[in-house]
């Protein structure tokens, strides 16, 4: 009799869903046929994130680089598809909390999401104490969507296997932004590209650069794309497995930096290459390895646009770049305005109001318009002073420190493998944001919050 009891009862839950579900649908093909078929996708979607979480963060991440191809496929949405897929995913990992209470409670002990959770009120009084409120409170909403996605991250990260689904998303997601990146160049295109930001980049020289599948900037973009570059390559390195697959998104990636013409990109890229010879320099296979990347650099030369080396050039003094002028006024007027109020700072995104005080119109570069400040260390410290910016770079150093010990103690080689990878390849984004402004940049939080999530997994590995 029970068992038939609960038979009966499944019977009327799937008889129930089922009605629903139609009427749903009919309500929905009454109302648009767009929403006839976004319906019933969106429902499947809701089973599926109400049984797995996760995966809704790893679509979050993968379109975090991708966001291009996100917007031309659900562009037509009345509201964003990447803010939505949060919410929805916060509202899940929520109500299934019960479930993972202990390693819930350890994560808010963690001392990257204690950071980041207090810098966001640190933000707080910053906001409170600036001029332009109206735009600190924007920036604010920015910071709050982000503190949700680190979370979401260290929280729904607690194995392994999806440490590495992580880790592969970000290499895949370089891998396809670099051939679209490479296609928008030999097609003088933009193949995916929407914003102002991602199809209107051109420099003084004269020619059109590609963000590959990101909407963000150029530079900005090459940041992301560097991120994925560094990781395939470093884990090609360490082991046999999928090496050529990896050597494969290294080169092509390569390639695709070249043709962004990105010169923070260049320079992190050519430091993190230094630091990685020095470590591997007692290899046996490093003089075969170093004869390669000779031999394969020479013969990319003839493919290399005239204009890349001039553009790089730059760097030392040659050619002349007005844009380098700009930079240069970020920094000393970001230094002025930190002086002004240095314990909280100007508050969050007032420097692009500030840049244009008539009192600055004599530095060099400088636009009408406003503008960011190209230095994510010195933008957090201008706007949210030291005590902010105190909090946000024990964040970015603690998520340093998280895959040291990782690497001391690996309770395993793949992560050990991974931890490595990821921490040249966040090293890299490190030194690349000594040239953007990249506080509110997804990936910034991202991959904080997975150097986190890493040394958590690693530790209830290690505990067994």
């Amino acid at each position: 009799m029970t068992r038939l009891r609960h038979i009966g009862e499944s019977l009327t839950i799937i008889t129930t869903s089922a009605f629903a579900g139609l009427a749903t649908l009919v309500a929905a093909l009454a109302a648009s046929p767009v929403l006839a078929i976004g319906v019933p996708v969106a429902l499947l979607g809701g089973v599926v994130l109400l049984s797995y979480p996760f995966w809704g963060l790893g679509v979050l991440v993968f379109f975090s680089h991708l966001d291009s191809i996100e917007k031309l496929i659900f562009g037509f949405l009345p509201l964003s598809f990447f803010k939505a897929l949060t919410a929805a995913t916060l509202v899940v990992t929520v109500l299934t909390a019960a479930q993972r209470r202990p390693w819930i409670a350890a994560v808010l002990r963690d001392p990257v999401v204690a950071a980041a959770l207090i810098f966001g009120a640190l933000g707080v009084v910053s906001f409170l104490l600036a001029a332009e409120r109206a735009v600190a409170l924007t920036e604010m909403r920015k910071l709050a969507s982000l503190q949700v996605l680190l979370l979401l991250i260290v929280v729904l990260v607690d194995t392994p296997r999806k440490a590495g689904v992580i880790a592969w998303i970000l290499i895949v997601s370089s891998l396809v932004s670099a051939l679209i990146l490479m296609a928008d160049t030999v097609l003088g295109t933009h193949l995916v590209a929407a914003s102002e930001a991602a199809t209107t980049a051109q420099s003084s020289e004269g020619f059109v650069r590609s963000s590959g599948a990101s909407d963000q900037n150029p530079t900005t973009a090459a940041s992301l794309l560097l991120v994925g570059v560094i990781m395939a390559l470093v884990h090609a390195i360490e082991t046999p497995r999928f090496r050529l697959l990896m050597l494969g998104v290294a080169g092509l990636g390569t390639i695709a930096l070249i043709f962004s013409f990105a010169r923070s990109a260049a320079i992190a890229y050519a430091i993190v290459g230094i630091c990685l010879a020095w470590r591997y320099r007692r290899s046996r296979y490093t003089p075969l390895a170093m004869f390669g990347v000779l031999v394969a650099a020479v013969g990319a030369l003839p493919f290399i646009p005239a204009e890349y080396w001039e553009r790089m050039a730059t760097i030392f003094g040659g050619g002349g770049d007005w844009t380098l002028g700009r930079r240069l006024s970020y920094n000393l007027i970001g230094i002025q305005l930190f002086a002004e109020r240095p314990v909280f700072g100007i508050g969050p995104g007032n420097f692009a109001e500030r840049f244009n005080d008539p009192e600055f119109r004599f530095y060099p570069g400088r636009t009408l318009l406003g503008r960011e400040l190209h230095n994510m260390y010195l933008s957090v410290l201008t706007q949210y002073g030291v005590v902010g910016a105190a909090a946000f770079y024990g964040m970015l150093g603690g998520a340093l420190v998280a895959l040291r010990r990782v690497l001391r103690a690996p309770a395993s080689e793949t992560l050990r493998i991974w931890a490595l990878a990821l921490g040249f390849g966040y090293s890299a984004y490190l030194i690349a944001s000594l040239f953007l402004p990249n506080e509110y940049t997804k990936y910034t939080w991202i991959l904080c919050g997975l150097c986190a999530a890493l040394h958590r997994v690693n530790e209830k590995e290690r505990q067994g």
